[in-house]
């Protein structure tokens, strides 16, 4: 089981990239079980907010955050000083051109942008995922979690597919007020 952080959105030091919200990425983590000796990859990394947690739950192992924006890859690397994730690599660049910097076999990947090449990543998690590894795609759209699940049966096993809609307490005229994030699709799979 995943040791989680769940560190709140405020820890952050935040720009223009996206971030993923607080509990999408505890139960991210959650549902990717990172034992402490893992290797993670994070792609599309963004803020960082899933490779901090990850590098968290990785205490022993490695977390390679891959990034092509300049401007989120400056934040990735203030927030890895700023949690002292020193088990982070940041790995600039487009994946899946880029995972080929990764030399060694990876026990979990996370997908938080797929570029418009996620077959492509797919085949890189399958050829480089260890036995027993897994991974987990977080999607905003429909058509991108559609087509990532028809992929995901086709290269892994038990995938999974789960819609989560979030909603915070926000005060109002001494009231409390639902408010509604946008809803996520997490889609998970695992490699035999």
């Amino acid at each position: 089981m995943s040791k989680i952080a769940g560190y709140k959105d405020e820890a952050y030091l935040r720009g223009k990239a996206p971030m993923t919200k607080r509990e999408i990425r505890i139960l991210t983590i959650s549902l990717l079980a990172i034992n402490a000796g893992d290797v993670v990859v994070d792609i599309g990394a963004g803020t960082g907010g899933l490779t901090m947690e990850a590098a968290y739950a990785a205490e022993n192992g490695k977390v390679y955050a891959v990034e092509a924006k300049a401007t989120a890859l400056e934040l990735v690397q203030k927030n890895k000083a700023h949690f002292g994730a020193d088990n982070v690599v940041i790995i600039p660049g487009k994946a899946p051109e880029v995972l080929a910097e990764i030399k060694e076999p990876v026990d979990r990947v996370i997908i938080g942008g797929s570029g418009g090449n996620i077959e492509g990543l797919f085949q890189w998690c399958k050829a480089n995922i260890r036995a027993g590894g897994r991974v987990i795609a977080n999607f905003v759209t429909l058509e991108n979690a559609a087509q990532a699940t028809t992929l995901m049966n086709h290269y892994f096993d038990n995938v999974e597919l789960i819609q989560v809609g979030i909603s915070r307490g926000e005060g109002i005229g001494g009231l409390t007020m639902l408010k509604a994030s946008n809803p996520i699709f997490i889609i998970t799979g695992d490699v035999k």
